[in-house]
């Protein structure tokens, strides 16, 4: 029973944790499997005190699962629930009464860089990112933040260098999408050819996203024209996402592709 809830907890919760956290339990799994080894495997002698170690080793693992998961009553753990629902205004408001401290204030940051960055507060976002970065330069998701943020501002060439270091930097293949975007939006068709040919396994769970890689793929000639239901169900993402970056060259593109789209909506109905 207990293994059972310690994988359960384990599985949803460790997404959440910080680093120092994870590294934690994994040496306490490590010493456990090997005091269970020696319990169980280990000279006759020393068995039963092995026994007796991992079983107190379990008692320090739920309290290691205790402090891991001490972030759901924080701000920052309530403005991550607030920044997935789209609620900006509130996840600000939390994140910025949190205080700096050091490393350890490098996500919360990125986070607030993000959320600045969909109020539209660029420079604000700008800010806290570069903050982020001087605190932890090789810090994946704050590089590809920044990108993000020079992509919204028509910075297109920036942005695939911001992109390009957080891939170095250990960033998951989706950034792929984001970078072969930039590339095409800077009139490098072929290496964000390259890119976009990448990233479109890693974007299978992400119908919206798709949903603009398949219009580049086929501004490229090399793919055909989005299947209509993909549009049907995520044109209102990118038309959301165009009056969000109105003022921007960048939403200034979303708007015409969202035309493009629209266009090819109605002469299919």
């Amino acid at each position: 029973m207990m293994f059972r809830h310690l994988a359960r907890d384990l599985t949803r919760r460790l997404p959440e944790w910080d680093a120092s956290a994870k590294i934690a339990l994994a040496i306490a799994i490590l010493l456990l499997l090997l005091l269970l080894a020696v319990g169980f495997l280990g000279p006759s002698a020393i068995r039963l005190p092995a026994r007796f170690g991992a079983f107190g080793l379990l008692v320090s693992i739920q309290l290691l699962l205790l402090w891991g998961n001490r972030r759901d009553a924080s701000p920052y753990h309530q403005a991550q629930q607030h920044f997935i629902a789209g609620e900006y205004p509130a996840a600000r408001a939390l994140l910025e009464s949190v205080p700096e401290r050091g490393r350890a204030s490098v996500d919360p940051l990125v986070l607030l860089g993000n959320t600045y960055r969909h109020l539209g507060q660029f420079e604000l976002c700008r800010s806290a990112l570069s903050r982020a970065l001087e605190l932890k330069p090789g810090h994946s998701l704050a590089r590809y933040s920044i990108g993000k943020l020079e992509l919204a501002l028509g910075n297109y060439g920036t942005a695939s260098d911001c992109f390009q270091g957080a891939i170095a930097a250990g960033a998951p293949d989706i950034v792929d999408f984001d970078l072969g975007q930039a590339r095409y939006l800077a009139g490098d068709g072929d290496a964000a050819l390259t890119n976009l040919t990448q990233a479109r396994a890693a974007l299978a769970e992400d119908p919206a996203q798709l949903l603009l890689l398949q219009y580049y793929m086929h501004a490229l000639h090399a793919g055909a024209w989005p299947d209509q239901q993909l549009i049907d169900e995520n044109l209102k993402h990118w038309r959301d996402e165009a009056d969000k970056y109105a003022e921007t060259p960048y939403g200034r593109h979303l708007s015409a592709v969202v035309g493009r789209l629209d266009a090819e909506q109605e002469r299919a109905d």
